[in-house]
């Protein structure tokens, strides 16, 4: 049942009503009924039909639904407009202004300019506001658009020469004296219009800009997110393939029984080749990003561009919010209730952007003789709106596969949205007159095309995310990168690879759109394989094949689940010194003492022994092992709490004897022995001892290199740790800064291979070259 869940709201959550709904369905034994049901469409009559008793209470499934619509229609008005309060986040804003808090400006002006009807006179003058705040902030390029957008939306002449002169100041604070002169201009020409008691003063202003021009003065740079704009676009390799798009024509798509629809390369691809960029055929934004993020294109907004209709969207520009018209339309003032359904509501999205008449042409297709997916013209995916949803309706939605608690949570999710887009849209209107006569479109149609949806999602539907940094610690002087999940996606060229827990591509993304590169040199006749979430250096064996096995229907068969050499290096990252032979002894059970725990009694009743790698021998763990892990936990969880109450010296000290007792037992490559040695660097960086910190990083790296592989992003994150503590060190030892620019250049090129050259973009001042 947790497949679904993804979205929150306020006041009234969709999905505590799907899982009461489904308890009551599973304990009275109804839900055996929806598996006699063999089509979607009768799945969804079926639970509409739905009337019983549970603990006494009647339940109908119908009216329970219609019920909590009502609830989150009556929150509608809260998610329109309001110039009231627009004007009251406006002043808020401008207060905040006064007293220099830009960041708290900012917010209040952006809340203000969302709120704002779009006939408002309180939005151009938030508009106006804002880029007073964003100048003040060095924000120059969208002080620019700020100020263009307020005049657009109907800012007072009588004001208008503090904009004239704001604009003129911004750029020359970009270094652009031909835009400036012409800014000054038009100061110029505006005279005339400007206020007797605001003449004298706006004349002053004019004859300074103009002496800063003539002299070329700038105080100011170029705002370092006009890097974007300079950002070459992903390219295919080879080109496009012109019978699968979005991907390199080194490949193709190839089907058989037993690989089902697979990638093949037919040509030699080197690393780092970009072999698919695709765009989405329809994506949402995580409803935690709603307030930070475009909609339409998924980049981190400054300076917001708001929807016309609802509070609750926000754009790039008005390109973006023109392009999400098709779609905004009909989710405009109910995003809170579509968006707290998770993955449903992305399924409902591709109804929106597909329309009910091409939904009905293509379910409606023969499709004998052609691989599931490809038009009549041979091609998948292709440029024509048809074919692209003909490649997203033919990818597998496993509904006989699924758990009937699964199913019944789609009938219900889909219900709800079918129920709300129904009432609450023109959706239905516009289907029928594009069909005339012919649509079938009711609330049950409409479900069954959503569930369909939802089914083929929760195996196809990809992460988009984005880079950014986090602290590692409060007073840690090192910066961690991570990626952060902003918005799901389904891009179906990319979905026709197979997975493989040792991948030979990764995925990044440049906004919205998917930017495959091969990590590994691959050869023809090579299968081109994604990762679907379990990595065999992240999670063992069992953990994977039980993963895949529940979610996508399959037991893998790939290298690391089926050669022994894997298995024993995943035996390794949580091994032991085998006390018979000294080789890796593997932990088999459920109780690691690396646990801390007294596990020696626990080894007894025979809840975990030792497997040796090397001798075989099998056996309960000694005292002095179970001993020596408990005193490195208890070492390592003191050390960590010295840290944080600001003791270093004796944090230092605590784990300088972790790793001392811990290198008697653990192998040197065992995760939990790495993390002690991890913590002993961050102390000794928090100390001051720089060359120390050095050296106990180069012993993770080695690690980390051992488990990950020499360029994975996990080894990137230790060498930018490294890479800090280098630039401290070299203060006082300049040999280490000539050691930093070969790390930052290994950085660089580790961070390109699986991010792209975007990367720098998004985390501007956190790489230090």
């Amino acid at each position: 049942m947790s497949k679904l869940k993804g979205g929150s709201m306020d006041v009234v959550n969709c999905q505590p009503l799907l899982d009461r709904l489904t308890l009551a369905l599973v304990k009275t034994g109804v839900i055996s009924d929806l598996a006699k049901r063999k089509t979607q469409l009768d799945k969804i009559k079926f639970c509409l039909g739905v009337e019983l008793s549970y603990r006494d209470v009647k339940i109908n499934v119908r009216d329970e639904i219609q019920t909590l619509l009502e609830a989150l229609y009556d929150q509608c008005e809260d998610h329109g407009k309001s110039e009231p309060l627009a004007l009251k986040a406006k002043t808020q804003g401008s207060k905040a202004y006064m007293k220099k808090r830009d960041t708290e400006a900012l917010r209040c002006f952006t809340e203000s300019i969302c709120l704002a009807p779009a006939e408002s006179i309180v939005l151009p003058l938030a508009y106006a506001n804002r880029s007073a705040a964003l100048y003040q902030m060095h924000k120059y390029k969208e002080a620019l658009q700020d100020i263009t957008w307020a005049e657009e939306s109907g800012y007072p002449i009588a004001l208008r020469h503090k904009l004239l002169v704001r604009r003129c100041r911004a750029h020359l604070m970009l270094g652009d004296v031909n835009k400036a002169g012409e800014s000054l201009e038009a100061c110029i020409t505006h005279l005339s219009s400007v206020p007797v008691e605001a003449k004298e003063k706006f004349e002053a202003e004019i004859a300074e800009l103009k002496q800063k021009i003539e002299n070329h003065v700038s105080s100011g740079s170029s705002d370092p997110a006009d890097a974007e704009d300079t950002l070459q676009q992903p390219h295919l390799w080879k080109g496009e393939n012109e019978q699968v798009k979005y991907m390199t024509s080194a490949f193709e798509m190839r089907g058989s029984e037993k690989y089902g629809r697979h990638i093949i390369a037919t040509e030699e691809v080197s690393k780092g080749s970009e072999v698919f960029v695709e765009e989405p055929y329809a994506a949402i934004l995580l409803p935690e990003h709603h307030n930070t993020h475009c909609h339409t294109c998924f980049s981190k907004v400054t300076n917001a561009f708001p929807c016309d209709g609802c509070r609750d969207t926000i754009f790039c520009n008005e390109a973006c919010r023109e392009a999400g018209r098709a779609w905004h339309q009909y989710e405009c003032g109910i995003l809170h209730i579509l968006s707290s359904v998770g993955i449903a509501h992305l399924a409902l999205r591709v109804l929106l952007v597909s329309g009910w008449k091409l939904h009905c042409d293509i379910r409606g297709e023969a499709v004998e003789g052609r691989l599931a997916g490809v038009g009549a013209h041979g091609t998948f995916n292709g440029p024509d709106h048809r074919d692209r949803y003909r490649a997203v309706y033919h990818l597998l939605p496993h509904l006989s596969n699924c758990l009937l608690e699964d199913q019944l949570q789609y009938c219900l999710a889909a219900i709800l949205l079918a129920s709300a887009i129904t009432d609450k849209t023109h959706f239905t209107k516009d289907s029928l007159n594009e069909c005339g006569e012919k649509a079938d479109l009711d609330v049950p149609q409409l479900a069954a095309a959503v569930m369909r949806h939802i089914a083929q999602l929760v195996s196809n539907a990809h992460a988009i995310t984005q880079l950014t940094t986090s602290d590692c610690g409060a007073k840690s002087r090192m910066e961690q990168i991570k990626q952060i999940r902003v918005a799901s996606a389904i891009y179906p060229t990319a979905s026709m690879m197979n997975h493989s827990c040792k991948p030979n591509i990764i995925n990044s993304f440049y906004k919205d759109v998917l930017v495959i590169r091969a990590i590994e040199d691959i050869k023809p006749g090579d299968q081109v394989s994604n990762c679907y979430g379990p990595h065999y250096c992240r999670q063992t064996r069992e953990e994977r094949q039980e993963a895949l096995k529940q979610q996508y229907f399959f037991t893998c068969k790939c290298a690391p689940c089926t050669q022994p050499e894997y298995m024993r290096r995943e035996a390794s990252w949580s091994g032991f010194y085998c006390e018979g032979c000294g080789g890796v002894s593997s932990w088999m059970g459920s109780d690691d003492p690396s646990d801390g725990g007294d596990d020696g009694g626990d080894a007894e009743e025979g809840r975990g022994v030792l497997l040796c790698l090397q001798c075989h021998k099998l056996q309960q763990p000694s005292t002095h092992l179970t001993y020596t892990c408990s005193k490195v936990n208890s070492l390592h969880e003191a050390g960590e709490e010295a840290m944080k109450k600001g003791n270093i010296s004796e944090a230092v000290s605590l784990l300088r004897n972790a790793v001392e007792e811990g290198s008697k037992v653990y192998l040197p490559e065992n995760q939990y022995f790495v993390r002690v040695r991890d913590t002993l660097a961050r102390a000794l960086g928090e100390s001051g001892e720089y060359e120390s910190c050095c050296l106990e990083l180069q012993e993770c790296m080695q690690m980390m290199e051992k488990h990950y592989g020499p360029e994975s992003i996990e080894l990137a994150h230790e060498f930018l740790k490294y890479s800090e503590v280098l630039q401290l060190a070299a203060v006082t030892n300049p040999r280490f800064g000539e050691e930093a620019k070969t790390v930052n250049k290994r950085l660089n090129d580790i961070f390109t291979l699986n991010y792209g050259p975007q990367w720098k973009v998004y985390l501007g001042s956190a790489f230090v070259e």
